[in-house]
């Protein structure tokens, strides 16, 4: 069966896609602190249950759905999204009943398969957690390495010509994009941390391990906190050649005015004579 992640935008509304599918009979709803959990009913018109988890940093995972299922659970609560992705991210398992809970990859058909020791819905909510952290990391991935790509030329230019080709109005716009793209990671941070709910129910921060272990999570984080290491001397860079620009406007100024003085004080010499 399908277990399929997305990640559709930056954040998620959960009271209002709470309070919109609560009075839906075709749904069960259940609020896992700040993790929204639905279970979906058998006699839906496409005859096939499932489970859903929306979490607020703008993931969802499904459990044992079908893609138009999917499809027409994603295009309903999109107005429950805060600032949609220009690309959704998406990434797919397939998992099955076994006496042990585990991840692997199936080599022949090269999948990643999860195995569940139990249907429980705190041990999906255990691995999803893992799921969903993984899909936001793919999309603050995606969302750098075009922000990187974007600037690369800039250190092209610099080592090539001495300075940048950019207007002053054109530097201080990459620079606010640079530092809107590290404030927003930063204060999203906690989405990349171990999930408070393990500590009310630490015997399931196993499952959610197993995940972060199989994604290669902590390897992932570190690339992410080099790029953002690159974009913050990007940032250096440009402040820099700001400053260095601002500065030669005003030497130029300065003697520009010296050069005023010098013919005044040069034509007051010759129309003294």
């Amino acid at each position: 069966m399908r277990c399929i992640s997305y990640c559709i935008a930056k954040a998620l509304k959960i009271a209002d896609i709470h309070a919109f599918f609560k009075p839906l009979t075709n749904f069960q709803t259940k609020l896992f602190r700040n993790v929204l959990h639905i279970a979906v009913s058998d006699h839906l018109p496409l005859n096939h249950s499932g489970d859903i988890f929306c979490f607020p940093q703008g993931c969802i995972i499904f459990w044992g759905l079908r893609r138009a299922q999917e499809l027409e659970f994603l295009a309903l609560i999109e107005k429950f999204s805060d600032s949609l992705l220009e690309k959704t991210e998406m990434d797919s398992f397939s998992f099955h009943m076994d006496t042990e809970t585990k991840l692997y990859i199936h080599h022949r058909f090269n999948i990643d398969i999860i195995a569940l020791s139990s249907t429980s819905v705190p041990l999906k909510l255990a691995i999803s957690y893992g799921l969903a952290q993984s899909i936001k990391l793919a999309s603050y991935e995606e969302s750098l390495q075009k922000t990187i790509q974007a600037n690369l030329n800039i250190s092209e230019q610099l080592s090539a010509r001495g300075g940048i080709s950019l207007s002053r109005r054109a530097i201080l716009k990459r620079m606010g994009e640079i530092f809107v793209e590290r404030s927003y990671i930063n204060l999203s941070s906690e989405y990349l941390e171990m999930p408070e709910y393990f500590w009310q129910y630490p015997n399931l921060e196993t499952y959610y391990l197993l995940v972060e272990k199989y994604l290669d999570m902590p390897r992932r984080v570190s690339a992410l906190n080099r790029k953002l290491d690159v974009l913050h001397e990007m940032f250096d860079m440009l402040n820099n050649q700001l400053q260095h620009s601002h500065s030669s406007i005003l030497e130029m100024i300065v003697i520009g005015l010296i050069m005023v003085e010098i013919a005044i004080s040069l034509g007051h010499g010759l129309l003294g004579l």
